[in-house]
């Protein structure tokens, strides 16, 4: 679909440059090419010049990356001036574009040439078709021609990248030129800027608006601390975001609005010791207390004392860690209690579920990236990465992993007492004898994810009255109650699904009920094991009254009782509707 502005925006810059060429440079429409040629000892020095400012033969030079093959488009690159110093015509049709003068050496000034896409891109900045009609001169109006700017590391438009085909291309197909010539453009950015930088480790900043609709990205260049020194927004149609605004001096830690990408630099980049003359884990008094949503878990009896305070002191020296326990256990919350607790939470974490199945290179680039950061370690950014569900791995992933793993491992080693600077945790939904007994894991990548093992006791082993105040206080509105006979009917539940279960049953009541109080009989039927019916007590004909608002029709319903009965027990209990 095309933009209605961009479009207007077009064609008003069409309109100007035929303007120009009528009126400033005196042309006439031409039905023979006016295109001037270079001669080839010129054409050489430009070219050389050209290559020698980007750093040699780009890929995005290449006809193969651009032009599919059987295709009829001519690729031109042209310099700064608009001197055509690389042109790859199709096989078989050189001659039908070389009569119009669209090959090597043609300058494409609109002083000469007359309004053309090579001169538009120059002049505009941006990707622009110019079709049929829209060219100057007529003898091109046979052709579109989408041209976007190469630009340097310093923002400096420095040439252009042009596919010209067929006036009678669909839109679809003009669109999708545009598309990619923009992508082509951008990356080209970004190579130069990566070789400018070449001694920098480079990250992508990426953010997008309220509506998801726009993706802005940044590529910024930071100093060994992770200091951005230079940056260079990718996008050129749309004022720059608060958060893309102001980043030299800032560090990486401190982006908590943008989506962090560290990459490798394009040339071999000496490698960076973490400045640390001891390990993190000294930095961590063993006996600190831990905070908030971990000392809460700590609390919950079953063993959660002693596996928190394990798994504190162990993740503080990085080794690799396993959480495991039946489903709804709460590992995924446990994993991510503890980063936050040991202040390991960063833009640099790096999460994947692996029940979703063997699909693309996800897995492998989620792997490479993390390697990366055990390379290079950004100070005060502590790098993580999460994988959920590891024992529903594919089994080519579970070669990546075990590699990955086996390479981290002596990594470690090499650097003897000095921790890794990688946080490794995994998750399982099943505990460690099932795990273990399953082979859901080969006996190699078992133990390498295994290194230490927190197997989380289900919720019928912890102190259920801990767990349920916990939940209620963490992940529902304040000022949620329990009526006395709630409250004991859910403490004497044994939970087979765990806190997933529990968060159900809960959420349920409080929907169907009042909203303020869960009482008995706001409780779903499938959590009573019996009923016993014809059984009235002054408590549970209380809390039917106060579920559903001293409404008697809707009490007698959930109690099982005609409007009569409920009103007799009504009179006898003495009971008066609340003010």
């Amino acid at each position: 679909m095309v933009d209605p502005t961009d479009n207007a925006s077009r064609k008003q810059l069409i309109r100007s440059s035929q303007e120009r060429c009528s009126n400033r440079y005196g042309l006439s429409e031409s039905t023979s090419h006016p295109v001037i040629r270079l001669q080839e000892s010129e054409l050489l020095r430009k070219r050389d010049s050209f290559l020698e400012r980007i750093g040699g033969l780009a890929p995005e030079m290449d006809r193969a990356y651009l032009v599919p093959d059987r295709s009829r488009y001519c690729l031109l690159i042209a310099d700064t001036n608009g001197f055509v110093i690389e042109a790859f015509a199709p096989d078989g049709y050189e001659r039908d574009f070389e009569r119009f003068g669209i090959g090597l050496g043609g300058l494409w000034d609109e002083r000469v040439a007359g309004t053309n896409g090579i001169d538009m891109a120059l002049r505009a900045g941006r990707v622009i078709t110019v079709s049929g009609l829209d060219h100057f001169h007529r003898c091109f109006r046979d052709f579109a021609c989408t041209s976007a700017p190469f630009r340097d590391a310093q923002n400096n438009t420095i040439g252009t990248v042009t596919l010209v085909g067929s006036a009678s291309r669909r839109q679809e197909e003009i669109n999708l030129c545009e598309q990619m010539l923009k992508m082509v453009s951008s990356r080209f950015q970004v190579r130069l800027f990566r070789n400018f930088h070449a001694d920098r480790m480079t990250a992508r900043l990426a953010s997008r608006d309220r509506e998801g609709s726009h993706l802005f990205e940044t590529i910024v260049a930071c100093d060994e601390r992770g200091l951005v020194e230079a940056s260079l927004p990718l996008w050129k149609d749309s004022p720059v975001p608060v958060e893309h605004q102001n980043l030299l001096g800032r560090h990486l830690a401190d982006l908590r609005d943008l989506t962090v990408s560290v990459r490798g630099p394009v040339q071999d980049l000496p490698r960076r010791q973490a400045k640390r003359s001891v390990s993190p884990a000294s930095s961590l008094p063993s006996r600190v207390r831990p905070r908030d949503a971990l000392a809460d878990l700590a609390l919950q009896g079953g063993g959660m004392e002693l596996l928190v305070e394990r798994a504190r002191k162990v993740l503080s020296h990085r080794v690799p860690m396993l959480v495991c326990g039946e489903p709804g256990t709460g590992k995924v919350q446990f994993a991510q209690a503890l980063l936050a607790d040991l202040g390991l939470v960063s833009p640099l974490a790096l999460a994947f579920d692996c029940a979703q199945g063997p699909g693309d290179d996800r897995f492998k680039m989620l792997l490479d990236q993390a390697r990366f950061h055990q390379e290079f370690p950004v100070e005060r950014c502590a790098a993580s990465l999460l994988l959920h569900n590891v024992d529903k791995l594919s089994a080519s992933d579970q070669c990546k992993l075990e590699s990955f793993l086996q390479d981290m491992e002596q990594l470690h080693d090499h650097r003897a007492k000095s921790a890794s600077p990688l946080v490794l945790i995994f998750t399982a939904d099943q505990g460690w004898t099932g795990l273990r007994d399953s082979g859901a894991l080969s006996d190699k990548l078992l133990y390498l994810t295994g290194q230490t093992v927190i197997d989380l006791p289900p919720l019928r082993n912890r102190d259920l009255a801990k767990v349920l105040d916990g939940l209620l206080k963490d992940e529902f509105p304040d000022g949620i109650s329990l009526s006395p006979n709630a409250r004991e009917k859910l403490l004497a539940y044994d939970w087979p699904g765990n806190l997933r279960e529990m968060r159900a049953i809960i959420r349920e009541a409080l929907i169907c009920g009042n909203g303020r109080c869960i009482n008995l009989t706001d409780l779903p039927q499938r959590f009573f094991e019996t009923r016993a019916r014809g059984l009235h007590t002054p408590m549970s004909l209380r809390d039917a009254l106060d579920s559903t608002g001293w409404n008697v029709t809707k009490a007698a319903k959930l109690l099982g009782k005609s409007r009569a009965t409920v009103n007799r027990w009504i009179l006898d209990e003495g009971l008066r509707r609340p003010e």
